[in-house]
């Protein structure tokens, strides 16, 4: 009888050690999409082609900067001498929380300057783009006007106007594709920072087809660009569904849910809330010490949801960024239906925190530069809030806007 047990044990770690050696190392990844990143392509043709050519780069984890020492090998063993480095918001290596304070300092891993771009003036920026042949930016971004990264290739594209450089784009897929074109026009005024390309809060395109409308409707053409498109994309697939990992831009969005859900909680910095920074999850809690029924908020959104999102009430403490170690009561947002309207959502999830806590509530900035007329582009967001307009009210506003900008883009359009 132990005889016969001993033998059974044997022959089930058997079974078991087949099944585990039978299974890949390597799994795939479950879509069955034959997409080709545009990086693949930069380093095949576009670099050999730079060949004693001097370079700026502009990139950081999200691009080709997620392997430094592959980077410098390839220039050295291709004869492209690379001149220094621009930073974005959040460094060279994405892990920064806030704006460097020095407009140019040293970066270690490739011995060059790293200039920053958002401390810099224009004729800086000149000065530094006239001392290279060739541009190179490779970053995701977000699909969305506030993300900085834009500001960062208008302000490129604006200096390269006319010059004897050539700006070259390796283009990325953003998770706001499926989403298009929404929201409103920039205003002049309004410009910053978060917000300094004519085209609506929810661009529609990718960084390398923004590129492109820019260089064609406000810059004639006289940038030298060129866009290294991703392969094989079009726009009805879903990002989850392409095969492209998440590559993380920056620390407060580490994963694509962080991602989908910045879409409509952004706009929350715009008032007295944390929207999450400095918590486990970045622009999926938000809440603030004087919230103390957040279910009073979620109550209110249940009708709006319409079973798209929903809420769970939480606890969290910042570690930095706004309420730093103060503990705040708020909600926990998860997307169900990711065809949702996420300014509708920012629109009636900031009303019902100002309907609930009147003495409470305020907008963040003013009086005179408000953060939220900073994001949105104008004022008309904060203004139809606080004359307590709907949100088919404050659509009406800009939807002919919209509409307008929807049909100029197609035009750009470098994936069907």
């Amino acid at each position: 009888m132990k005889f016969l047990y001993v033998v059974l044990i044997i022959l089930s770690l058997s079974c078991h050690t087949k099944s585990i050696d039978s299974e890949p190392l390597i799994r795939k990844h479950p879509s069955q999409s034959n997409i080709k990143l545009s990086h693949i392509k930069f380093f095949q043709e576009v670099l050999p082609s730079l060949s004693k050519k001097k370079v700026i780069l502009v990139t950081n984890p999200s691009g080709i900067g997620n392997n430094p020492e592959k980077l410098i090998n390839k220039f050295k063993e291709l004869n492209v001498q690379l001149v220094s480095l621009i930073g974005l918001e959040h460094g060279f290596f994405g892990l920064e929380e806030d704006f460097s304070s020095s407009p140019v300092t040293h970066d270690s891993t490739f011995s060059l300057p790293i200039y920053h771009i958002y401390k810099l003036k224009d004729d800086e920026i000149d000065k530094v783009v006239s001392e290279a042949d060739t541009l190179i930016m490779d970053v995701q971004d977000m699909g969305m006007r506030c993300y900085t990264y834009l500001t960062v290739l208008k302000k490129l594209m604006d200096s390269a106007k006319g010059k004897p450089v050539q700006l070259i784009i390796l283009d990325h897929i953003n998770p706001g594709m499926e989403l298009g074109a929404r929201g409103d026009i920039l205003k002049k005024g309004f410009e910053n920072l978060a917000g300094e390309f004519p085209l609506l809060l929810f661009t529609g395109l990718t960084m390398g087809e923004s590129a492109n409308f820019y260089n064609s409707e406000y810059l004639n053409n006289k940038v030298n660009l060129k866009v290294v498109p991703v392969e094989n994309y079009n726009r009805k697939m879903r990002f989850e569904k392409t095969g492209i990992p998440w590559s993380t831009p920056s620390p407060n969005l580490p994963t694509l849910e962080t991602a989908r859900n910045y879409f409509s909680l952004v706009l929350l910095e715009g008032i007295n809330v944390s929207v999450g920074r400095g918590t486990q999850a970045p622009f999926i809690y938000f809440g603030a010490p004087w919230i103390n029924d957040p279910e009073s908020i979620s109550n209110d959104m249940e009708n709006i949801a319409q079973g798209d999102y929903y809420f769970q009430t939480v606890y969290f403490k910042p570690s930095f960024s706004k309420y730093k170690d103060k503990i705040c009561r708020g909600l926990r947002l998860t997307l169900v239906n990711l065809d949702y309207d996420p300014i509708k959502l920012s629109y009636s999830l900031i009303k019902s925190i100002k309907d609930n806590y009147k003495s409470n509530f305020a907008w963040s900035g003013g009086p005179n530069r408000f953060m939220i007329d900073l994001l949105w582009g104008n004022d008309s967001f904060r203004k139809a809030i606080d004359n307590g307009l709907t949100y088919d009210e404050f659509y009406q506003q800009f939807s002919q806007r919209e509409k307008e900008y929807k049909e100029k883009i197609e035009k750009y359009y470098l994936y069907k």
